[in-house]
């Protein structure tokens, strides 16, 4: 599995992912839904897929004495290593975003959440949606990888689309740029973390029966 890591690391991973990194910036951007930064994660991770499928990587990993669910596990794997990575390198920004002082130039945003503890929390949610809605569909037929980021990305907009309507019903947890209510935001990002992570362990078990099942 760890010679499997290194390849995906290697060879599938494509160079937007890195760049997209750099997208954690966004939460600088006033009014904003500070939450596509991490479409832009999924996006990356389509591109991986689309790639591999015009390199035949699959067939190539196919080849070698590996087993089907050790081959979508390392790819789970460089999946979740870079949705991580995306989630620390945000939260440097979210720390500068949060301290900065509220006045007409900078409000507090009217777009969405804060990038509170609430915030991560829809954060991991929103990755474990695309993960779960994505994945599942890759892993049944790699070849319409198009088809499946098309139905992930709704989903994920959906949960951007919550996160903007929540910011307005619970703006006190979901709108603020301080400590005052956390108890509250703590228990959105745990419950977010939950989530996200129980949706990613999920569909990697569909993903493998799926893909165990594939005629390749």
């Amino acid at each position: 599995m760890k010679n499997l890591i290194f390849k995906e690391l290697k060879l599938a991973t494509h160079p937007t992912n890195w760049l997209f990194l750099m997208f954690s910036a966004m939460l600088m951007i006033p009014n904003y839904p500070y939450l596509v930064t991490f479409f832009y994660t999924g996006l990356g991770v389509f591109f991986i897929c689309l790639t591999g499928r015009e390199t035949h990587d699959i067939d190539y990993t196919a080849l070698l004495p590996v087993r089907k669910r050790d081959i979508v596990g390392a790819r789970f794997a460089l999946i979740g290593i870079i949705e991580l990575l995306q989630i620390i390198i945000t939260i440097p920004f979210a720390v500068i975003r949060c301290s900065f002082p509220v006045s007409a130039q900078m409000p507090l945003n009217q777009a969405g959440s804060m990038p509170n503890f609430a915030f991560f929390g829809m954060a991991f949610l929103l990755l474990g949606v695309f993960n779960a809605v994505f994945l599942t569909r890759y892993y049944k037929n790699p070849d319409k990888v198009g088809k499946c980021f098309f139905l992930a990305a709704v989903a994920a907009f959906a949960v951007v689309v919550l996160d903007i309507v929540l910011s307005y019903v619970a703006r006190p947890v979901f709108g603020a740029n301080d400590l005052s209510n956390i108890g509250p935001q703590l228990g959105v990002m745990f419950a977010g973390i939950v989530a996200g992570v129980g949706l990613t362990a999920i569909s990697y078990a569909l993903s493998v029966k799926s893909f165990e099942r594939l005629d390749l």
